[in-house]
């Protein structure tokens, strides 16, 4: 119905007893109740005084092959006047057409009783030649099959004008969809890239389905008004679109499940709801386009009330998106004047419900812009403190005390036990060296994380008169983990843990399960002392930083007393 609507636009038609005149502008056959239909060879009559849409509801019944006759009127000045074109725009697999009994064109061929061989185009655009037309009454005669497909037996248009107003109608119903065409591929783009390179976030990959479905959408309306698609396929083309438009609300309840992260329980039920509301508005007679694209507005609804972050900007385009289809599919604004002041404007109404999902994509880009702004400037701030806290790291490792400590060490060792001296200057230009060389790398491979947490056990081992060491358990030694982590937490160990010439046991060990990789660093600490993980210390925030630099958001850190000591879990999600 809205296609003769949209049609009967450029229609300025004069009748005489009922039949249509063609006086100069665009006449449409198929919207006059004026077509005789006949069935089979033998042309047994059906019916008289029909439409395009009456032809339908018989011959879908059933397949055959049919005849139809229509009548216009034309005058001989009209026929002198100019050029007049006929455009024949049908679902029907194959067709001829003869005019006053002469034949005018074949679209396909016919066979009786098969299919047809070759297939014809869904748009057929002719001249007719002024010798095909006489003064006064004329008679189209139509053979026709649906073999192929018993419902692609639909005359969209039969048309008789000139030829400038035929492009000038396809350029009205074709410039809205290149735009949108390019628009959501240029959507379909940002969104696969943003979807690859920001952890694969599903919301992303939806969007990019979202927009995918669309381009399809639009590009068929572009392919399709300029007869690039078959008269009639295994799908309906009416059927293709429904099913298109269908699918972009369904699209929508996977990316506000993604964008709100809600639990599965509302996914399902939205689906659910998603199924309830298309069958009861197919029984109804309801619009389903119009009651499917209010349910992701109202499911967003539902959830805004609590005020989260960003819900009521994506809540208000899905309410956007709704009106707009409503808009759409009732032809509210398709009669005022405005709308037919420029084609272009008249393009962009009749497709007003893509438009809905263009400001629901630029209103997802804005978020995601904002995100990511976001995101850089915290990874920035992060940066900044890592870099501060390095600075501070390596002060500490050189603060007064510990050259003092290492240096009165040295003093009575190179006096007493010279080999033992030489070992611990060994030790020390080894433990600088590592950490000069580590510090500044974003990962390094646990095995030289291990060596200096081992180089400096043993510098302690000699200050202290003791016997510091560190069992490994579980770990291949190529995993890679930040610098200097594990490191700061075996000095806490001993510093917090350990006074005089207590020995020392660390056991460094790692535990892989589905959702995240532990480190778990175990010393024998006897010491009752706080929590290590709530302490305010610089090699603390140190680790801390680090790993929000490596890991962002996807890491935890824990340090507690347990039975006969303490200790430190690292635990690394797994990227999902």
């Amino acid at each position: 119905m809205k296609l003769f609507l949209i049609i009967s636009l450029f229609l300025n038609v004069t009748s005489v007893n009922d039949i249509p005149e063609y006086s100069g502008s665009i006449i449409d056959l198929s919207t006059f109740n004026i077509a005789t239909l006949y069935k089979d060879s033998t042309k047994q009559f059906l019916a008289d005084k029909q439409n395009a849409i009456g032809i339908y509801d018989i011959v879908s019944k059933e397949k055959g092959l049919w005849y139809v006759t229509l009548d216009f009127e034309i005058t001989e000045a009209t026929i002198n006047n100019g050029d007049i074109w006929l455009e024949f725009r049908t679902n029907i697999n194959a067709a001829t057409l003869y005019l006053n009994g002469k034949l005018f064109f074949r679209n396909g061929i016919i066979e009786n009783l098969s299919q047809a061989k070759t297939e014809g185009e869904n748009l057929v655009r002719k001249r007719i030649p002024k010798e095909y037309l006489v003064d006064g009454d004329n008679k189209i005669e139509i053979e026709f099959t649906n073999y192929k497909n018993k419902t692609g037996a639909i005359f969209r248009d039969l048309s008789i004008g000139s030829l400038e107003a035929f492009q000038k109608h396809t350029a009205v119903m074709t410039t809205a969809p290149i735009l949108l065409l390019g628009m959501f591929i240029f959507f379909l783009l940002i969104n696969l890239v943003l979807y690859f390179s920001l952890d694969r976030k599903e919301v992303f990959l939806f969007l990019t389905i979202l927009f995918l479905i669309n381009s399809l959408l639009v590009g068929y309306e572009v392919l399709y008004w300029n007869g690039f698609v078959p008269a009639s396929s295994f799908i309906h083309s009416y059927t293709l679109r429904s099913v298109l438009e269908y699918g972009t609300y369904f699209i929508l309840l996977f990316i506000l499940y993604f964008e709100y992260k809600y639990e599965k329980k509302i996914l399902l039920l939205s689906i659910l709801a998603f199924i309830t509301v298309y069958i009861f508005a197919a029984l109804t007679g309801i619009n389903i386009v119009i009651a499917l694209s209010l349910l992701p507005f109202s499911i967003s609804l539902l959830t805004s009330l609590k005020g989260e972050k960003n819900r009521n900007i994506i809540t208000s385009s899905l309410f956007v998106l709704f009106f707009l289809n409503y808009l759409d599919d009732r032809n509210v604004i398709e009669d005022y004047d405005f709308v037919h002041s420029n084609f272009i404007i008249t393009s962009i109404v009749y497709k007003l419900d893509s438009l809905g999902v263009v400001i629901f994509a630029l209103v997802m880009i804005f978020i995601s812009a904002k995100g990511i702004l976001s995101k850089t400037k915290s990874l920035n701030e992060a940066k900044l403190k890592l870099e501060r806290l390095e600075y501070q790291f390596l002060q500490k490792r050189i603060l007064p005390h510990f050259i003092i400590n290492s240096l009165m060490s040295l003093q009575q060792l190179i006096s007493k036990e010279p080999e033992i001296a030489n070992k611990m200057i060994e030790a020390l230009s080894e433990e600088f060296h590592l950490l000069s060389m580590m510090s500044k790398k974003k990962l390094v491979s646990i095995n030289q994380e291990i060596e200096i947490c081992k180089v400096h056990l043993r510098i302690m081992s000699i200050q202290q008169k003791t016997n510091y060491k560190m069992e490994v358990n579980g770990i291949n030694g190529n995993e890679m983990i930040p610098p200097i982590v594990i490191h700061t937490l075996v000095e806490n160990g001993i510093t917090h843990g350990y006074s005089g010439n207590q020995n020392a046991n660390f056991k460094l060990s790692k535990q892989e399960t589905s959702s995240s990789i532990l480190y778990h660093l175990f010393n024998d600490s006897n010491i009752n002392t706080t929590n290590l993980a709530h302490t305010s210390g610089t090699g603390l925030k140190y680790v801390e930083a680090r790993l929000e630099e490596c890991y962002p958001g996807k890491w935890k850190l824990y340090s507690n007393k347990i039975k006969n000591g303490w200790e430190s879990i690292i635990e690394i999600k797994h990227d999902l």
